[in-house]
């Protein structure tokens, strides 16, 4: 309990500043009788989602063979189908702006239809080669279909989802090509810089154009992750230009940064901070590689308490504003 608030809130009705009800309200939330659950409601159902998905295809891997895949399939588009028609009878009306979910469930539904739509496809795919050696195209069916299911119901978690498989469709494609060196390799690099830009340019325009405005931290974080990560993944794997690749890690870090803290973003400003981190640890090894000693292990651990300390106070000073 609040005992100032809920004196205040008392003084507040005998003024008739608030009404009856108002105060009711008011003074149950001051004395915690009033305690919300959302949090908790939206974690059981992201809960069990994927708990019905998996236990989908826990069902299928075991049992497609009694019950056939025409029927497997047939059945997984029906539950999709279900969903997508609740979905579109509930769903309230387009907007550029931010549209509020027509109840806390909308949202889950909606996850649970794109969720099996995507396993329904990669299960006709196994079962009937639909493309071949050109399967990995079906993730990039799948990410367009979460981008527009994103916008058109405003759901910051199924745009996130069309941004991760959009990237991961780049890059099972490239471990798809003869030749390819692995995960880590410079095309890998290449495509996760450039797809890191393609995001970054889309938080920037959703800003200036007003479309999506609350999509800009989906798409920022998701550009920072991929390009800040290939950086640090030059700096640290390639032996033979890792300081060029440093330099530029440092050199974009210290620029996102100084972005975030006129913008006022602690995360955005952590990312840079941590990736600008990561790299300068190669820098401390670097001249220790051919022996043992301890002492990169120190100044690393000296280095990550500073990180900490930096942080601590930047994100104070933002919230201060």
């Amino acid at each position: 309990m609040n005992p100032d608030v809920a004196s205040a809130i008392g003084q507040l009705r005998a003024a008739r500043v608030l009404s009856e009800e108002q105060a009711a309200l008011f003074d149950r939330v001051a004395r915690r009788r009033l305690v919300s659950v959302r949090f908790e409601i939206r974690a059981l159902l992201y809960a069990g989602v994927l708990l019905l998905t998996s236990g989908v295809g826990v069902l299928v891997a075991e049992h497609h063979r009694q019950i056939g895949p025409l029927a497997v399939a047939g059945g997984i588009g029906l539950v999709v189908a279900a969903c997508f028609a609740w979905v579109i009878r509930k769903a309230p009306a387009f907007s550029w702006g931010a549209v509020d979910s027509p109840n806390v469930a909308f949202d889950y539904v909606l996850l649970l239809g794109l969720l099996l739509f995507a396993s329904d496809l990669a299960y006709l795919e196994v079962q009937w080669s639909v493309l071949g050696p050109k399967w990995a195209y079906h993730l990039l069916a799948v990410a367009v279909i979460y981008l527009l299911a994103a916008y058109r119901w405003d759901s910051r978690a199924i745009l996130s989802l069309a941004l991760t498989t959009l990237a991961a469709w780049r890059g099972i494609s490239l471990g798809l090509i003869p030749g390819s060196s692995g995960p880590l390799d410079a095309a890998l690099r290449a495509n996760a810089l450039a797809l890191g830009a393609l995001y970054l340019a889309a938080a920037v325009l959703s800003v200036r154009l007003g479309r999506k405005r609350h999509f800009e931290d989906v798409y920022a974080n998701a550009g920072l992750l991929l390009g800040l990560g290939a950086l640090v993944s030059g700096a640290l794997d390639d032996q033979a230009a890792w300081t060029a690749w440093l330099l530029a890690l440092l050199v974009v870090a210290g620029l996102v940064m100084w972005l975030a803290l006129g913008l006022g973003r602690s995360l955005y400003f952590a990312e840079g901070v941590v990736a600008a981190y990561l790299g300068l640890v190669r820098l401390l090894f670097e001249p220790f590689h051919s022996r043992e000693s301890s002492i990169p292990f120190l100044l690393a651990a000296l280095l990550g308490a500073g990180v900490l300390g930096l942080l601590a106070v930047a994100h104070r000073r933002m919230r201060e504003r």
